[in-house]
């Protein structure tokens, strides 16, 4: 019994020990100040909330997409209890005719599923939604479904996307595979006939140089089109040697795709501090996509991104880990949603929008000489670290940010001005 005795205060410390500390980590960053924004003046920025909640069940709003479809504006995203997992949440399309008044107009949800990263997509004249389902609690995406409306407000039932045509290629030679189990992030045209996008999953490969034939490998990219939306077949392998995925592509003036690849690791281990290697990949390929050369860019790795161009010029709204290090995808770091210049053999930051904590997955739209882009974030007010807006403080706001494609130009030509001194 005096053993016993003894022995409790000091098991009763060790198991305090981490809650206390946690709790006064939370305590502190609770209290730590905000991060301080500035801008130059030619971008005329500004950013505002445009979906907020106190509801416990639907305090968390993530994973935005936006458009500009038929006179208005749509953002969708998720409205959730947590970032987690949570099969009561739902898909909000909501729809502005300024950006600034918004009004709810559809729900989306599959029944006992966890649906998130929503993407918008117009294709011949009907507005697409594809979205991903999840059925584990720390989430990982394992199928894509679909909806579309003729009138951006009646929408069809969701389906899994089942008809996707890829190739198997095995000893015996080339299968053609018709299925579902793939990851579509935001498809895009050049001509309005042909619609492209990547998408992420695993399939048989033949690996090169005698390595071992596996039957399953890691989470792979591929570039898929089609002509209706309805029906996907496989143009080319994007990456297969390391994981990857969150596969974003804009087209460059020549025809050329140029994308970026979410890449958590380049064979090396860590998860919970980050990863040495951690990082974006670039990819380009020329018509006609079936071949693809890369690059790696180590400033961040360019989480829930969305491309778009001006003037011929390649930027990236997407999650900065605050880079070049410490290390990329650490979960107690601070986070921001940043603006980038996507070259072809590196990221250049631009500039932060407010956020912080659990932030980024973006949409964007370009206008009448303004870029318009969503995201979500913990409260402005605060600067958590990512954990602590996944797991502790898991309200999320969804905001707008406004600047003027001149000024974004103008800070775009001054960086690299920096980067060539």
């Amino acid at each position: 019994m005096k053993i016993v005795k003894m022995l409790l205060p000091i098991l009763s410390g060790i198991l305090l020990f981490p809650v206390i500390v946690i709790s006064l980590l939370i305590i502190y960053w609770d209290f730590r100040k905000p991060p301080h924004y500035s801008y130059d003046p030619a971008l005329q920025f500004d950013s505002y909330i445009i979906t907020t909640s106190d509801d416990p069940l639907k305090q968390h709003n993530s994973n935005t997409d936006l458009i500009y479809y038929d006179g208005y504006f749509y953002c969708i995203h998720a409205q959730t209890k947590w970032h987690l997992y949570d099969d009561n949440g739902y898909l909000l399309i909501r729809r502005s005719a300024d950006g600034k008044t918004w009004q709810d107009v559809a729900k989306l949800t599959i029944a006992g599923k966890d649906v998130r990263d929503p993407k918008f997509a117009v294709i011949k004249k009907n507005l697409f939604v594809y979205f991903l389902v999840n059925d584990t609690f720390d989430p990982l995406p394992h199928t894509t479904y679909w909806s579309v409306s003729q009138d951006g407000v009646n929408w069809s039932i969701p389906k899994e996307l089942t008809a996707i045509t890829v190739y198997h290629r095995t000893q015996k030679g080339v299968q053609n595979v018709t299925h579902g189990g793939w990851n579509l992030w935001r498809p895009k045209t050049q001509d309005n006939k042909t619609w492209y996008v990547i998408a992420s999953g695993k399939k048989n490969l033949l690996l090169p140089a005698g390595q071992p034939e596996q039957s399953e490998i890691s989470t792979i990219t591929v570039l898929l089109s089609s002509t209706d939306g309805f029906a996907w077949k496989e143009v080319s392998e994007v990456y297969t040697v390391y994981e990857n995925g969150e596969p974003e592509l804009e087209f460059l003036p020549d025809g050329s795709i140029i994308a970026t690849l979410r890449c958590e690791s380049l064979g090396t281990g860590g998860y919970e501090f980050g990863n040495p290697t951690g990082n974006t990949i670039i990819a380009i390929a020329s018509k006609p996509y079936t071949k693809w050369c890369y690059a790696h860019s180590f400033i961040t790795r360019l989480d829930g991104s969305t491309l778009f161009s001006i003037n011929g010029r390649i930027f990236a709204a997407g999650r900065n880990h605050l880079g070049p290090r410490f290390d990329l995808g650490n979960h107690v770091a601070k986070k921001r949603t940043a603006i980038y210049e996507v070259l072809p053999d590196r990221l250049i930051h631009l500039f932060d929008l407010p956020s912080n904590g659990d932030t980024a997955y973006t949409g964007v739209v370009v206008k009448d000489g303004l870029v318009y882009v969503s995201y979500y974030t913990c409260p402005v007010e605060k600067d958590y670290p990512w954990i602590i807006g996944i797991c502790f403080k898991t309200k999320t706001d969804v905001r707008m940010a406004t600047f003027t494609t001149k000024g974004l130009l103008k800070v775009a030509d001054t960086k690299r001005q920096l980067l060539l001194q």
